[in-house]
């Protein structure tokens, strides 16, 4: 329920910034971009998720050309490739031999400031957004316990609270067309998923702890971006 009360106030600031920013649009400066990105787990979630592939779309939005300042609103798909890992061989018994193997999709919605150069050929920025991230993680526990076949699931579904910072550059590559470059630092904070050094068992008998724990990632985005 918190998660979704955050998703829809986040809705609502965006909904009010482009109500508000309507009435002087004349003086909008409006950047779309489209983007790949890849991104490369960290901390407890470096430990069972593998490399992933996305796409991402962003507006930024500057209601005074001459100020730094813009609003930063993106989305985006991403998909970490299975991967999987082995369970210590010390948290198991004999004839135990287990496997974990991860992989999720993601869906994101940030909402945030932006400081950037708005004019020149070379523009760089930084920015730090706020908003949520979906999971979609199936995790895949399997192998030998006890000397007995062995299988089970630990997958996961939810919205999270997430937040992120980063920064780049955008350089035009012909009238009205920039490229960027950017790597950005993602935290989901709910996310339950299994790690593989606090799978134990006990004979034929398998304990695992799907316990809530962040989503830590670095990404790094390449694209095009449409200006005014």
């Amino acid at each position: 329920m918190r998660s979704s009360r955050c998703a829809q106030l986040l809705v609502t600031c965006a909904v009010a910034l482009v109500a508000a920013a309507a009435p002087a649009s004349a003086q909008i400066q409006h950047l779309v971009g489209g983007y790949f990105t890849g991104s490369f787990p960290m901390g407890d979630w470096g430990e069972i998720a593998g490399f992933g592939l996305g796409i991402d779309g962003t507006d930024v939005v500057r209601t005074s050309p001459d100020k730094p300042l813009a609003w930063r609103l993106s989305s985006g798909l991403l998909y970490n490739f299975s991967r999987t890992t082995g369970v210590p061989q010390g948290n198991l018994g004999p004839n135990s031999q287990l496997d974990l193997e991860t992989k999720n999709w993601s869906i994101n919605f940030w909402l945030g400031p932006e400081l950037s150069k708005s004019t020149g050929a070379v523009r760089p920025f930084i920015f730090g957004t706020a908003g949520f991230d979906t999971y979609w993680t199936s995790s895949t526990l399997s192998g030998t316990a006890g000397g007995s076949p062995y299988s089970s699931e630990h997958g996961d579904s939810r919205i999270s609270f997430a937040w992120a910072g980063g920064l780049g550059l955008r350089r035009q590559i012909a009238e009205g067309y920039l490229g960027e470059i950017s790597v950005e630092y993602r935290s989901g904070l709910t996310h339950k998923f299994v790690l593989p050094g606090e799978v134990t068992n006990t004979g034929t008998a398998v304990y695992t702890d799907r316990a809530s724990r962040t989503s830590d990632q670095i990404l790094v985005r390449f694209g095009t971006v449409l200006s005014d």
